[in-house]
């Protein structure tokens, strides 16, 4: 494997893991294709195994991968990297005795170290994000006294003024009590990423959402100011509605339109009826499409610099009463730092997205470019087509029982073989028309390229708006 050229020089990485990871790795690779049982099991092994190939070379710090609370989380890896190269070995074995004796404990074992494999594949960037963290801090401190820089997340108060615009109240926490009937249980509508958000009725009687950043939440100032600089503005037609703010005691507070039709994902994946026109229509589910991907296209295209959402998924997407899909959420994004071109990048120091969503590039490097919201967005259609969760559970071999899996892996071989029609949704239309199956290939191309594996080869986000304006029309026709 070429991406392990660098890392067999690597001590600090071997002297971690305990073993020549990128050998066993290539070892595990290898028997998997040969697998003779449990070949797709196998092959999500594989799969895990290349992910984790990929994040450990940046674990090249030597001062930092010396320090016990850098090295005890990475302790186990080598065994488990070693028993899933036992356990593969195994699957190229074909008799009856295999099949009698082995099959149940062969299932469990699986899901051990696929357990295992995925909370590498968490600890790992969070390792890296530190050691860059520790890497700019170290640069930070030999700049001369007098240097200007931008003042840390950390370093935001209320001694720096929030900026909104014209119309964006500010209230008092006595009217948010008010209005959510003091966060009372049945007035909560959902939890995000970055709080609870909470049903409520203004006294002048309008229905507004009420997004109580969590007290937990990493840089929760950030969050709020993030929101309040960052929302375009309250008139725009795809974007959910900033009403007003409220930062007191240490309470720190959204109010924004209540969007009364819930979430694109509510209605993908069973929390609304099937008679909504979201889960029975594809030419509405292409217009849900269109509208979010040009409210992306407005962060990337409308701002000095442009502006990554950092969390595009179908949660986020919500539909006011006329059906009119509306982003929201955009507490983690980023001002993209002044570049050449569209895939000019800038590190970010907090995991974004969530699993099924998350860039691999961005997993790999802790690089961001708009083009990993064009990943993101990428997910969002394949689970507009296929009307499954980004993450889902499929029924494995006899002897393997259920095995999760990400939607991509799952419905892009498909895709590109040809076969949309195997992994379509079944409820908006049985059978298409010619044409709304032409319009649907036309989503399904466009989400193959924004979900390639490197940023560079991944469309412009308006080059989607452009193919969802088409898919559209074909739709209609």
């Amino acid at each position: 494997m070429a991406l392990w050229a660098g890392l067999g020089q690597a001590a600090t990485v071997a002297q971690l893991v305990g073993v020549d990871a990128g050998g066993l790795i290539s070892l595990i690779t290898q028997a998997a294709l040969t697998a003779r049982q449990n070949k797709k099991a196998c092959e999500q092994l594989s799969r895990r195994v290349h992910m984790i190939a990929d994040l450990l070379p940046h674990l090249q710090e030597p001062e930092l991968m010396r320090r016990p609370e850098f090295q005890r989380p990475l302790a186990g890896l080598g065994d488990t990297l070693r028993e899933a190269h036992d356990l593969v070995m195994v699957c190229q074995r074909k008799s009856r005795f295999y099949r009698f004796f082995m099959s149940g404990r062969l299932a469990d074992k699986f899901r051990d170290i696929q357990s295992r494999l995925d909370s590498y594949l968490l600890v790992v960037p969070f390792i890296s994000y530190i050691a860059l963290t520790h890497n700019l801090n170290r640069i930070c401190d030999s700049l001369p006294q007098n240097h200007a820089i931008l003042p840390s997340p950390a370093s935001t108060s209320q001694s720096h003024p929030i900026h909104v615009w014209e119309g964006v109240a500010r209230f008092t926490l006595a009217e948010i009590a008010a209005a959510s009937n003091s966060y009372a249980f049945f007035t909560k509508v959902g939890k995000g990423t970055s709080g609870t958000v909470y049903r409520g009725r203004l006294r002048d009687g309008r229905d507004v959402a009420i997004k109580r950043i969590s007290k937990t939440a990493q840089d929760r100032e950030m969050v709020l100011r993030t929101e309040l600089a960052v929302v375009p503005h309250p008139r725009h037609s795809h974007f959910v509605r900033l009403l007003g703010w409220c930062a007191e005691e240490d309470e720190r507070l959204l109010v924004t339109e209540y969007m009364s039709n819930g979430s694109l994902h509510d209605h993908l994946h069973g929390r609304k009826p099937p008679s909504s026109p979201v889960t029975a229509s594809w030419k509405t589910r292409v217009e849900v499409l269109l509208g979010a991907s040009r409210a992306i296209k407005h962060l990337h295209r409308s701002f000095v610099p442009s502006v990554i959402h950092c969390n595009i998924k179908s949660s986020n997407i919500l539909l006011n009463a006329s059906w009119t899909p509306r982003l929201s959420d955009l507490g983690f994004s980023v001002r993209h730092e002044t570049g050449e071109g569209e895939h000019h990048y800038q590190y970010q120091l907090q995991v974004v997205g969530k699993g099924g969503y998350i860039d691999p590039e961005y997993c790999r490097t802790g690089r961001l470019t708009p083009a990993t919201d064009v990943y993101s967005f990428g997910v969002v259609m394949l689970e507009v087509l296929t009307g499954r969760p980004p993450v889902i559970t499929t029924r494995g071999e006899e002897e393997q029982g259920e095995v999760q899996t990400d939607l991509v892996h799952f419905a892009l071989p498909l895709i590109e073989a040809g076969e949309l029609d195997k992994v379509l949704d079944g409820r908006p239309e049985p059978r298409p028309t010619p044409m709304k199956i032409e319009a649907l290939q036309w989503v399904a191309n466009t989400a193959v390229v924004c979900l390639h594996r490197q940023s560079i080869l991944r469309p412009r986000i308006s080059e989607v708006v452009a193919n969802l304006e088409t898919a559209l029309r074909l739709a209609t026709g």
